[in-house]
């Protein structure tokens, strides 16, 4: 079956949103009926979200300028939530905090006045936006294929549900669907995979940097009245657990009585035994975090990736009839630990980019290249070519203290810093940190939410299980075992045994395993996590 629409986002996220929002409102303001519509794999908008958010509002000042006299529950939690204790801590080891003076960190590291939000809680607010202008929202529905026509995006196809773990078709199956469109925007976020194989098939890389990644860890605290941390408070942290790797932790109070906590790493550490939930635990153990968490109670977990490879990992943008946006196409400013405002950014000049195809006629690469024109001019390119080098000269420094140094004089470097993928980066090495017994991952999947149906054929597989056995003569021990955020892995009587219910789908194996023999794709439209809060 083919469906055919005009412009087609993929993926529900911050920059797919402002970028239908704002070319259903150029359209709509030139009287055009084109249909713009998107679709997202989750279950309900916001639910595949998370992301650590003090967000930049100039962004959404831009795209909705009156959304401050909004009467509806977001607007008036958003805006009470501005940041008015902010906080950068360095741990110098398990008990050892030292405040950094706020008059010393970077304009860029400063947080006062940024707002404290939920990233699941804005974009359903924001779909509910564009659907008032005529935007049509459809979750729960995954692609899993571009089509094309030659080197011209034609649309997307959405998987088949219904199968059993056979590859056999139950009652309730659903044939696969094609959806064609003049233009299609992906904005899958990070590690899309079909924004990867796009960039491969039509040659976008240009000769860049590899991408690379961090992973974040997350939960949700509730804490009791009248804790220490209090609202409208960010404190980020760098140092222990984990000072010769780029990352550190972060707390955001949510309102009075709960707060964020995350821990992000970079995926380019040598250690096979690295567990990312472990290390979250040893953070809420130090003695200073610990004071402020007393007494709260954890009840939401999640992981997700963040690309941080910045300018010179960009892919070229456009194509003949397709557009990559957001983490899709890597816009995260690492300097700032923040993606959501070029997300959006990103977006918006999708969407005049497409508005302005739309009532031109035309949607070949040489109409499109309008995009990266108005996207050279913007803040977001701006920003990312004042950080070009910041994440790199972390690994290449290989602690915080050699890289924290260099990452204010990065900008005067002229050319590219090179990178590798995360994989590569893997020795034989072991952290030998212990667990820190408070809790295990899977009450954290748990409290995920996460959910797929158990008799379906598994989205996760692994190429060649010879390599799984091999693996651990070569690195000391299965990585994927221990890096894993949700215990898919396990190693069981010489065999990998998958347990692809407790997929987070961050993906972090796909980057991370060194072997790359683990196979990821998208399962069936409406699994995964289930964040609310996030």
């Amino acid at each position: 079956m083919v469906n055919q629409v005009d412009v087609l986002f993929v993926g529900a996220g911050p920059a797919s949103l402002a970028g239908a929002i704002r070319a259903k409102q150029l359209l709509n303001a030139a009287g055009r009926t084109e249909s713009v519509v998107v679709i997202e794999k989750s279950e309900k908008v916001g639910e595949h979200i998370l992301s650590g958010l003090v967000f930049e509002p100039e962004a959404l000042d831009e795209l909705i300028p009156e959304w401050r006299t909004r009467q509806d529950p977001f607007v008036t939690r958003a805006l009470a939530s501005a940041v008015e204790k902010d906080e950068t801590l360095f741990l110098a080891n398990r008990s050892l905090a030292l405040r950094l003076p706020e008059f010393v960190m970077p304009g860029y590291m400063r947080n006062r006045r940024k707002l404290i939000l939920s990233g699941s809680e804005m974009v359903c607010w924001l779909a509910a936006e564009a659907e008032a202008l005529g935007v049509k929202v459809y979750p729960g529905f995954a692609a899993t294929e571009v089509l094309y026509d030659g080197n011209r995006v034609k649309g997307v196809r959405l998987g088949e549900r219904g199968l059993d773990r056979q590859g056999h078709r139950q009652v309730n199956y659903v044939p696969a669907e094609d959806i064609e469109a003049s233009v299609t925007v992906f904005g899958e976020g990070s590690l899309g995979q079909l924004t990867e194989g796009l960039i491969r098939h039509n040659g976008l890389a240009r000769g860049g940097n590899a991408q690379i990644y961090s992973v974040g860890v997350k939960e949700i605290m509730k804490l009791p009245e009248g804790n220490e941390f209090g609202s409208n408070h960010v404190v980020h942290t760098f140092g222990y657990p984990l000072p010769r790797l780029f990352g550190g932790g972060t707390l955001y109070s949510m309102d009075k009585n709960t707060v964020a906590v995350a821990l992000v790493i970079g995926l380019d550490w040598k250690w096979a035994d690295l567990n990312p939930y472990e290390e979250l635990q040893r953070f809420k153990a130090h003695k200073h975090i610990h004071r402020l968490l007393e007494g709260g109670e954890t009840i939401a977990y999640g992981a997700k990736t963040l690309p941080e490879g910045g300018y010179f990992s960009l892919p070229q943008p456009y194509t003949d009839g397709a557009l990559i946006v957001g983490d899709a196409a890597g816009f995260t400013d690492v300097r700032k630990l923040k993606g959501w405002h070029n997300a959006m950014r990103s977006g918006m000049l999708a969407g005049q980019a497409v508005a302005n195809a739309a009532m031109a006629g035309h949607f070949g690469a040489a109409s499109l290249k309008v995009y990266d024109d108005l996207l050279q001019a913007s803040p977001v390119i701006a920003d990312l070519r004042k950080g070009r080098n910041y994440r790199q000269v972390f690994s290449k420094g290989g602690s915080v203290y050699v890289g924290a140094p260099l990452s204010l004089l990065q900008g005067l470097v002229p050319g590219k810093i090179g990178t590798q993928p995360d994989y590569r980066a893997m020795k034989r090495a072991r952290l030998d940190h212990h667990p820190n017994g408070s809790s295990d991952r899977l009450s954290g999947v748990a409290l995920s939410g996460t959910m797929h149906r158990e008799e379906e054929p598994s989205h996760i597989t692994i190429s060649d299980p010879s390599r799984c056995v091999a693996c651990g003569d070569v690195y000391g021990d299965r990585a994927c075992i221990h890096f894993c955020p949700g215990e898919v892995y396990e190693f069981v009587d010489g065999e990998m045994v998958l347990s692809p219910s407790n997929c987070l789908h961050c993906q972090t194996c796909r980057a991370k395993c060194p072997e790359q023999a683990i196979r990821w794709l998208v399962p069936e439209g409406g699994e995964g996590p289930k964040y609310k809060t996030m």
